[in-house]
């Protein structure tokens, strides 16, 4: 059995040469927002690492590394088209947080990149405890764990596209929107994200250390919830579109849920 820890640390210093590489090209380029498309792709590089490492040889290792690799491209594949719509602009979270750095924002961001790769090692701790596990059979935990990842992965995909859909309109431009899921969550992207960590975990959670693994979506939600996802979109939310105090006060912030009847 190849221990998980040898295939997390592995995983962690390839994370932090990636991420470093892409803190170049951010200084290039003079915008910070391409580590998220980095961060999704950092998923596809660990698989690829571990697969070496690991040496995976069944269904069990092999479907975990198909749904991490699935949910890794499509998500590398919005966030590079979401990129590009910004581009050459800078994502406000980005050029908030280098005005706060002050003269030195340059390596204090290559601070943030690092800081961002130790976490993506860490979420890809239920993938290197399933590949480590070199037992075949499925359990009830996997196929909980496959159906709640395909429930999010349609269900962020459904989010991204209703966005996409929304934003596409020039007469929507400075308005929130409130179409399809986006009624019933201010951020269904984020719940579906913090869902397939979710999925991941329980899908890994009877192999050797997989209960540990639970820290994963945990620390997930906190950063969705607390640091880089919803105080900060929402902050640049309440000062860019005069219609999002009232969406703020009617609809659930994270869970998909009916809205409050203000009237």
């Amino acid at each position: 059995m190849t221990s998980p820890w040898l295939l997390l640390g592995s995983g962690w210093i390839a994370l932090c040469l990636f991420m470093t590489v892409v803190w170049l090209v951010s200084r290039v380029i003079h915008n910070a927002g391409i580590v998220d498309v980095a961060w999704a792709l950092g998923f596809t590089l660990a698989a690829a690492l571990y697969i070496y490492l690991g040496h995976p040889s069944n269904i069990r290792q092999g479907l975990m590394l198909m749904m991490n690799t699935i949910w890794s491209l499509r998500l590398a594949w919005h966030l590079a088209l979401r990129f590009k719509k910004w581009y050459p602009e800078e994502d406000p979270r980005y050029t908030a947080l280098r005005a706060q750095m002050g003269d030195s924002a340059e390596v204090k961001m290559l601070m943030v990149f690092l800081w961002q790769a130790s976490i993506l090692a860490l979420m890809t701790a239920p993938l290197a405890v399933a590949v480590a596990d070199r037992r075949s059979d499925l359990d009830v935990w996997q196929y909980a764990g496959m159906a709640m990842w395909l429930v999010a992965l349609c269900g962020e995909s459904l989010a991204d596209y209703q966005l996409s859909l929304f934003t596409a309109q020039p007469l929507n431009k400075g308005r929130t929107c409130q179409i399809g899921l986006w009624r019933y969550s201010r951020h269904p992207n984020y719940f579906f994200e913090w869902l397939g960590s979710l999925a991941f975990f329980i899908y890994a959670s009877d192999s050797p250390y997989g209960i540990w693994t639970v820290i994963c979506p945990a620390v997930l939600l906190h950063l969705l919830i607390n640091v880089s996802g919803v105080k900060p979109a929402e902050a640049h939310s309440l000062q860019s579109r005069s219609d999002y105090a009232d969406y703020k006060r009617r609809t659930s912030t994270f869970v998909p849920w009916f809205r409050k009847d203000l009237s």
